[in-house]
């Protein structure tokens, strides 16, 4: 068994005990408001203990847990334990296990992502996998769905964050608007839903965007800033959050976005 075979056992290990967890969770919240649970923090050990022992010499990021960062390292890991994590904590079911990996120009070349009360498959939910040089796998099969499905759709249905009608005025999208608690899903929406044809995220961390970006971009879809500026990785290691709105779709949905949607300075 290769480390990442190992890694993504144990991807599925921590997205199994949050769903057993889930029923029975407690609230507790952090100093910015956010939620914090148990599950979280035991999750953030398990994997982090895991990617110790399988990538030694690797970068770890962890929204739970700050660490030294070495620049030198030829992988860069950035872990969300739960992404969603207050959908979570009130029985929702869209939250994820995520994991990107960042090569050495710290770049998202992989990611793993465990969803398992997500999708149309009761019992395995929805693992999308991407592991670096490697085909995207969704639940061990090939993914059908890529940039060319879509490359004539646009403006059908948006995934956003769910503070988004704080910044804009959505009223002038004319597509669906949907939102479940989870930033990383948002942009697996890509390949998982056929309708969702674009993805508009408020500011926010590398452990929210780093496994999905990985993954979408394989198939053919592009990840960027709403300014149409890149995504830097380097400033996003130091914890630092986004510099803007982030977008996702084709060439095509993205162009249109833009002429709906504009940063404000």
């Amino acid at each position: 068994m290769t480390q990442y075979s190992k890694l993504i056992e144990k991807v599925i290990e921590a997205g199994d005990m949050a769903a057993k967890n889930q029923k029975s969770v407690r609230r507790n919240f952090k100093p910015d408001g956010s939620v914090l649970t148990e599950t979280d923090l035991a999750i953030d050990q398990l994997l982090s203990d895991t990617l110790k022992e399988l990538f030694p010499d690797a970068n770890i990021v962890s929204e739970e847990n700050p660490r030294d960062l070495f620049p030198d390292r030829k992988l860069t890991f950035a872990l969300d334990p739960i992404d969603g994590t207050d959908a979570y904590s009130q029985g929702m079911p869209g939250w994820c296990v995520a994991l990107g990996i960042l090569n050495e120009q710290l770049l998202p070349v992989g990611g793993i992502i465990y969803a398992p009360r997500w999708g149309t498959d009761r019992e395995r939910g929805v693992l999308l996998t991407a592991l670096p040089d490697q085909e995207v796998l969704y639940n061990g099969s090939p993914l059908k769905i890529d940039a060319d499905t879509k490359k004539q759709k646009q403006c059908l249905q948006m995934m956003i964050s769910s503070k988004l009608h704080r910044t804009f005025d959505l009223s002038v999208y004319p597509g669906k608007l949907r939102s479940i608690g989870s930033s990383i899903l948002h942009l697996a929406a890509l390949l998982l839903h056929p309708g969702v044809t674009e993805v508009l995220l408020a500011p926010c961390f590398i452990w929210d965007i780093a496994a999905a970006h990985a993954i979408i971009k394989r198939k053919g879809f592009q990840v960027s800033y709403l300014n149409g500026k890149a995504i830097d990785y380097s400033v996003l290691i130091h914890r630092k959050k986004a510099a803007g709105h982030i977008v996702a779709g084709t060439n095509d949905s993205i162009s249109a976005l833009r002429s709906y949607f504009t940063e404000k300075q």
